[in-house]
């Protein structure tokens, strides 16, 4: 793979400075770029092109050939994929012979720049993919080429050496077992009864957010079919397939704790602070509120889920229909339009869960029946989700973390606990492992724990030191002393200052 040079947008206004982030004891490589009187444009199609380790690739012919469906190509049209491409293809290397049949030559007139001021070395004298894309320019940072890491290597020389990756035969059996669980919870839902307030969630959890989850990042199953059916199926009450693509596999697995770029990050700010460079909201609310409406928030991100992302993107849709959006924006819209008939469905079955109760049941039987399931999802998913990132140990400088390769990245913002336990692993779905399931997210949550001790061993082996508890109890306190922090204003250096 070539060592690539990549944009630093972030500089003042009358030039955008190249830098070139090689490998310790190269030297770096600087050009300048004169940035003419109009912004580049997102291309349209048949130019949404794919761009992997800066190169650009048409691969709008070869959509209906990918093995591993289309969905999963799809989400990289029109971006940055880099770090997509490399998670799902991890079992051999044709997928980088197969690339190089697609790739283009991207002129600079492109970019809308008036002249170039010197070659950029590894695209031949042919101006940046990335900036063609148009990726996020108003925060782009420099980003250490993406070569070859010998770190990332052995996690793909234990996944090879394990063999399945998908999801292993006794779980199968035991979500077959939940599907009957919760048919019969949803017939007591349906009938009123009180018990099915308890019940309902609990095979929401462990079955629909495992099948949501796992076939989001196509691990259920090498049939491309299989993982979509199986997961559009179990979103219509738990989650928006669409929207989670988006938010969860691109912009959080791209970027995980990258402010401004992580989705998980930025999805409740400004009312809520859950990283040293965020800002804080009104410092006229005294911070133990602050903390307090941060935790209420936890009740009610099924709501989030199901019904305010959606709505984000029908918001995005009817903005860029009356007239130019910014980048960032037409980006999300583009990725989302191909799940627009999965989102109205989606939002439809959530509303009719919210609403059937209230129409046939009394009114405080109708709320015991939809707000304790919405309580009892949103605070098994915050929680377990949250404690694993939002930890100052897995928070640093986004500048620096960008430095990193990016499966080094993945190893250094999570935090992992009971990862030895098969049952930790059915009751938070894998989440328990976020930093071997961010380096390898095609890889069933089922076959994680068998892979955890060998992936220690290399972690050790290349002196990255993970971030472990000893039990969700143990995180969670980590997670609560970390909102504590940060409701107050404390800065990185600061906050490092508490924890020592």
């Amino acid at each position: 793979i070539r060592r690539l040079h990549t944009v630093n947008l972030s500089l003042p206004k009358d030039c955008w400075l190249r830098t070139a982030l090689q490998p310790p004891g190269a030297q770096a490589a600087m050009c300048q770029l004169v940035e003419s009187s109009a912004p580049a444009a997102l291309p349209e199609a048949p130019h949404d092109y794919w761009v992997i380790h800066g190169q650009a690739y048409d691969l709008a012919s070869y959509v209906a050939k990918h093995p591993g469906g289309v969905d999963a190509i799809l989400l990289g049209r029109g971006r940055d994929c880099t770090e997509l491409f490399e998670q799902y293809h991890v079992l051999n290397n044709k997928h980088l012979r197969v690339l190089e049949g697609y790739r283009v030559s991207v002129l600079p007139a492109k970019l809308g720049v008036n002249n170039l001021n010197c070659a950029i070395g590894h695209l031949d004298g042919k101006a940046d993919a990335t900036a063609v894309v148009g990726v996020q320019q108003s925060t782009a940072v420099s980003r250490i080429a993406h070569q070859i890491d010998p770190f990332y290597e052995d996690v793909k020389t234990m996944v090879r050496e394990h063999g399945n990756t998908k999801m292993s035969t006794p779980f199968v059996i035991v979500h077959c077992l939940h599907v009957v669980g919760l048919f019969y919870a949803l017939r007591l839902w349906y009938q009123g009864a009180f018990i099915s307030a308890f019940l309902l969630p609990f095979f929401l959890w462990v079955l629909c957010a495992a099948l949501v989850h796992d076939g989001g990042h196509f691990a259920l199953s090498r049939n491309a079919l299989v993982n979509k059916i199986l997961n559009l199926t179990a979103a219509l009450i738990t989650n928006s397939s669409g929207c989670w693509y988006l938010q969860h596999n691109i912009l959080h697995h791209s970027y995980t704790n990258l402010h401004g770029k992580d989705g998980d990050l930025d999805s409740h700010h400004p009312y809520i602070r859950i990283h040293p460079e965020q800002s804080h909201p009104s410092t006229t609310v005294h911070h133990v509120l602050r903390l307090a409406g941060h935790l209420g928030m936890y009740l009610l991100a099924h709501i989030g889920l199901t019904l305010l992302s959606p709505v984000t993107y029908f918001r995005g849709l009817m903005a860029r229909r009356k007239g130019p959006v910014d980048v960032k924006t037409a980006q999300n819209v583009q990725t989302l339009a191909q799940y627009h008939a999965s989102i109205v469905l989606q939002v439809a079955t959530a509303g009719a869960f919210y609403m059937y109760p209230f129409v046939r049941f009394p009114f405080f039987h109708a709320c015991l029946l939809t707000v304790f399931p919405t309580f009892m999802m949103s605070v098994a998913f915050m929680v377990i989700a949250q404690v694993s990132h939002i930890q100052l140990e897995a928070e640093a400088p986004s500048l620096e973390l960008e430095r990193l390769h990016w499966a080094r990245r993945m190893a250094l913002t999570s935090v992992d606990y009971s990862q030895d336990s098969y049952i930790w692993s059915y009751l938070t779905i894998g989440l328990n492992m976020q930093s071997l399931h961010h380096i390898i997210p095609g890889v069933s949550y089922t076959q994680l724990t068998a892979m955890y001790p060998k992936y220690r061993a290399i972690c050790a082996k290349h002196g990255i030191k993970l971030l472990e508890r000893r039990n969700l109890w143990h995180a969670l306190c980590t997670h609560l002393h970390t909102l504590w922090l940060l409701s107050k204003t404390h800065t990185f250096v600061e906050a490092a200052r508490k924890l020592a």
